[in-house]
Order: structure tokens, then C-alpha cells, then sequence
């Protein structure tokens, strides 16, 4: 019963004024007698306390649930071909979890040492039924879309897909995607300037280098700042 009035003369006295102690510093009798040196009613005041409504706690926002299955654990597929996934998934779905707990999002598939057939991805629409026309008017040369022949015929485009593909994987040591192909790694350019707030704050020190044809950065200069950062803070007093 003690320990309830302590906290209810707690609360009174913060109401009053800013605590010069922590709470576990006070005794009871302390805070009742500074209360009523400063002509607090205590009786009074506790009563109101009794009689006001508790208040709800705020309700937390449910977070969404993602839908998607999880990824399975498995090896790479030996017989993927790059592109062969192309705006078949998100960008940020994984394909898969390695034995290492890697998320990997996209595999990384190198050059073949002897020609191979390259896949191809065809795309199917209907004709719109217009020809272009050009037509030179004095010094100028216009063109112009007209009504053609062949409206709502099916047609297609067949894409021939590269023969390489880099890698792209999410290692749980660290916070940004990591770029890979045929031993060379760097992190994801557009998560670290996320990071940073823009390409224009990321430190100088920092290194930009391409994976195969990826441009990120250097995974060790990023660690690097990142590390000499956190430390500059330590020393300042900013982060504890």
C-alpha cells in the first residue's frame, strides 16, 4: 500500500515541479512534506485522481502482413539464365535463402567459356493500325502518325537476353544489398545514398566501383566511414 501512495505523491509532486532526484531517491514522507509545504491539498488531490477515468492505452497500427511466401533454402540453379526472371517478380522479393542465410535476389550467372544458345523473351500486342510518315516542308521535316493497315492484328517482339548476369544477394551482417560477379562484390549505389541522404553527402573517402557492368560502392571504404563515424560520435559525447 506503501509503494501505491509513493507513486500517487509522485505523480503530485511532478505536477508541481521538475524532480531534482529519481523517483527510487525519494521516501514518502519526503514527498508528502514538500507537497505540503507548498499547500497542496494531498487528500484531495488523490481523490481526484481516483475519480478521473483511466485512461485507454493508444492502440499501435497492425503491421501489414507480407502475402508472399517465404523463400525456400536451396542452392543456386545451376541451369539459370540471366534475365530469365525479368518482370517475373519485385525487385525486393527473394528468390531464395542460401546455407549462409544470404537473400538472394538475383543469381549471378557468368560469361559461358564456349558460345551457348542465349534465351529470348518474346512480347505479344496488338497492331494500333498507324504508319509514320515523314514529310520535309521547306527547311523543316515533320512526321506524322497516319491511319495505316492491319488495326488489331497480333504481333510480337522477341527480345534475345544477355549472356551474363550479376548477382545480387542481402548478407544479415550488413545493411545494404551487395552486388557480385566472378569474385568482385560491392554494395547497392542507390541503398548507400539512401543511407546517407543523397549522393552528395556520401563521404569522399568513399569508393565508387563497377561489377561487371554495376556501378556501387566499395564495400570496404563504406564500412570504413561508417565505422570512423560511429566513433567520432562516441568521442564527441553525441552517441553513448
Amino acid at each position: 500500500m506503501s509503494s501505491e501512495r509513493k507513486a500517487d505523491l509522485w505523480e503530485l509532486y511532478k505536477q508541481l515541479r521538475t524532480p531534482e532526484k529519481h523517483y527510487r531517491d525519494y521516501t514518502t514522507a519526503e514527498l508528502e512534506n514538500a507537497l505540503v509545504e507548498a499547500g497542496v491539498d494531498i487528500t484531495a488531490s488523490l481523490q481526484q485522481f481516483e475519480q478521473e477515468p483511466a485512461q485507454e492505452p493508444a492502440q499501435e497500427p497492425v503491421p501489414e502482413i507480407d502475402q508472399r511466401p517465404a523463400p525456400s533454402m536451396r542452392a543456386a540453379d545451376p541451369d539459370e539464365m540471366p534475365g530469365q526472371r525479368l518482370n517475373t517478380k519485385a525487385e525486393d522479393e527473394p528468390i531464395r535463402v542460401d546455407e549462409q542465410g544470404r537473400l538472394w535476389f538475383q543469381e549471378e550467372v557468368r560469361k559461358p567459356a564456349y558460345p551457348k544458345p542465349r534465351g529470348r523473351r518474346v512480347l505479344k500486342y496488338l497492331e494500333t493500325g498507324t504508319e509514320t510518315q515523314t514529310v520535309q516542308n521547306g527547311e523543316y521535316i515533320e512526321t506524322f502518325e497516319v491511319a495505316g493497315q492491319g488495326a488489331g492484328r497480333p504481333a510480337e517482339v522477341k527480345i534475345t537476353l544477355p549472356s551474363h548476369q550479376v548477382g545480387i544477394y542481402k548478407d544479415p551482417r550488413f545493411p545494404f544489398k551487395i552486388h557480385c560477379y566472378n569474385g568482385r562484390e560491392g554494395f547497392n549505389l542507390f541503398e548507400v545514398e539512401a543511407y546517407y541522404g543523397g549522393s552528395e553527402l556520401v563521404p569522399a573517402g568513399v569508393k565508387r566501383v563497377y561489377i561487371e557492368n554495376d556501378l556501387c560502392y566499395d564495400i570496404r571504404s563504406v564500412i570504413r566511414a561508417i565505422s570512423d563515424e560511429h566513433r567520432a560520435l562516441q568521442l564527441t559525447g553525441r552517441l553513448r
